[in-house]
């Protein structure tokens, strides 16, 4: 079976069982790179085949393959091969002695108020400052950002609704930010549509690319700041002020608190308040010494 066609398949399999369109994007986008880098179809690759690719050193941009990556690349292949073996592609799974990887929890990397500030004054498009918005005030992923329709805004209740990752359709409560922007936003269309003729929404990744671009024009030349850094600092800063861990993990589409738990780690903010509590005391000009030795 052609390579394009397997993978065409596996993908109508993951529609079928209600899987997010970003994953199974992902997935496709890792396995057609498995298979051009072993330069065989994925249904004759061996175990020692698929270990190499995920120890490899380095992505295709030629930066170090993180931990995290390779447990992700690692969970697509296993998807891929629990699929082959249930449909009768093939009858031994490659996959089934890949060792599980054990990444370190991530951390927060959230944007400054005063960086979010400045990518909002930069000169940023309009369009890219009510991405930017959506990102901190509502805690939004790209992929949510870029769906973002007119219907799923209820003034009237002060809600809008998205579907989070993994598939699930959520409501959330509106913030007066966005609720302010959404009278000047589309009512009855995508806020982001697609342009070039195609229907529907943009790409998560045209969203990743304009808040991109406004980072670059606010001199943030941080490589660990993201469009996902928004989310981040939408948690980061709920937990600053005060709002209650389940509350956060509502509002972020968390099934688990365990998910919200890497928001609580101590801000940099909080940090700096900390410091400054220590009293101010004098601080002497001289050391004392020729007094000291006087008094003996």
């Amino acid at each position: 079976m052609a390579h394009d066609d397997v993978l065409q398949q596996f993908a109508a399999y993951q529609r079928s069982t209600g899987l997010a369109a970003t994953t199974i994007r992902n997935r496709h986008s890792i396995l057609s790179h498995l298979q051009h880098c072993s330069g065989r179809p994925l249904l004759e690759l061996t175990t020692a085949d698929l270990r190499a690719h995920i120890g490899r050193e380095t992505r295709q941009d030629g930066k170090p393959l993180k931990l995290g990556t390779r447990r992700t690349e690692r969970n697509a292949i296993i998807a891929f091969y629990t699929y082959a073996i249930d449909d009768g592609l093939i009858d031994h799974d490659p996959s089934r002695r890949l060792d599980r990887i054990s990444a370190p929890r991530g951390k927060a990397r959230p944007f400054t108020r005063e960086q979010i500030d400045a990518m909002l004054t930069s000169g940023a498009y309009h369009r890219t400052r009510v991405m930017i918005l959506l990102g901190y005030y509502q805690g939004f992923r790209v992929s949510s950002i870029a769906r973002v329709h007119g219907h799923d805004i209820d003034l009237l209740s002060g809600t809008i609704r998205s579907t989070v990752k993994g598939s699930k359709p959520l409501v959330f409560p509106l913030h007066p930010v966005i609720a302010a922007i959404a009278q000047i936003m589309p009512k009855d269309d995508y806020w982001f549509p697609a342009r070039g003729g195609r229907t529907g929404p943009i790409h998560s990744g045209s969203v990743t690319d304009a808040i991109h671009d406004a980072k670059l024009r606010a001199g943030i030349y941080d490589e660990q700041l993201t469009a996902h850094s928004l989310r981040h600092s939408f948690g980061t800063d709920l937990v600053d002020a005060g709002v209650d861990i389940r509350v956060i993990a509502e509002l972020m589409g968390h099934e688990s608190v365990a998910t919200t738990q890497i928001y609580t780690a101590v801000s940099a903010e909080r940090k700096r308040a900390g410091i400054h509590a220590l009293e101010q005391g004098e601080v002497p000009t001289a050391s004392g010494r020729s007094r000291a030795a006087l008094a003996a």
